[in-house]
């Protein structure tokens, strides 16, 4: 009963240690998404402010 508990015990760590990798994982590319994206509007901006002036 103890081995298969304590491998139960390990397997659930191991799924939310993926789960919360993965997780962090999709984090990071989304805030470099936004970053890029945030980048690409600031260039348009300072185009923009070009053109006029």
């Amino acid at each position: 009963m103890v081995p298969a508990l304590a491998l139960a015990s390990v397997s659930l760590a191991v799924v939310t240690g993926g789960v919360l990798y993965a997780h962090l994982l999709a984090d990071l590319v989304w805030d470099r998404h936004l970053l890029e994206s945030h980048a690409d509007a600031a260039d348009s901006i300072d185009e923009l402010v070009r053109t006029i002036g």
